[in-house]
């Protein structure tokens, strides 16, 4: 209480009050407040006596989720293998271009081996429902690593 008193004792000294508080702000807050206890009566209001004699709330229902969007794991695989492919048809096209240097093509096949890796990880958990689509992407998987150590092991120098 003696640190409130000496704050009390400070404020009084310098001339009152430091500031009025917006009043846009507080009575903004004091709405919300109001509209929350309002809300928080009216419940204790609804509330049920149960047999035992303690009072239950009633129970909240389902909250719906706007912008959700949901992935199953096929179509994760699917999207994931997709995007490989393509990045293996970007690879081909600038190997077959002879003014592309070997070096500018080192960080694309990069990308497509650690995105063979997250496919791989990914197509392990599919269901037996999703075999076509296992085997797909394991044959994805299994065509970009074979690239990435052709690459790696020097087969395209001239």
């Amino acid at each position: 209480m003696a640190n409130i008193n000496q704050i009390n004792e400070l404020t009084q000294s310098m001339g009152g009050a430091t500031g009025a508080p917006k009043t846009e702000k507080t009575d903004a807050f004091k709405n919300a407040l109001t509209q929350a206890q309002a809300l928080n009566q009216a419940e204790q209001a609804n509330e049920t006596e149960s047999p035992e004699g303690t009072t239950m709330a009633p129970a909240l229902g389902e909250i719906a989720s706007t912008g959700l969007h949901i992935q199953d794991q096929s179509s994760i695989v699917s999207g994931k293998t997709d995007k490989l492919l393509g990045l293996l048809d970007a690879y081909s096209s600038k190997l077959e271009n002879p003014e592309v240097s070997l070096k500018s093509i080192a960080p694309i096949l990069e990308q497509i081996n650690q995105n063979a890796d997250s496919l791989l990880k990914e197509s392990v958990f599919l269901g037996t429902g999703d075999t076509k689509l296992k085997e797909i992407a394991t044959q994805t998987v299994i065509a970009a690593q074979t690239e990435y150590v052709k690459f790696q092991r020097g087969d395209y120098l001239s």
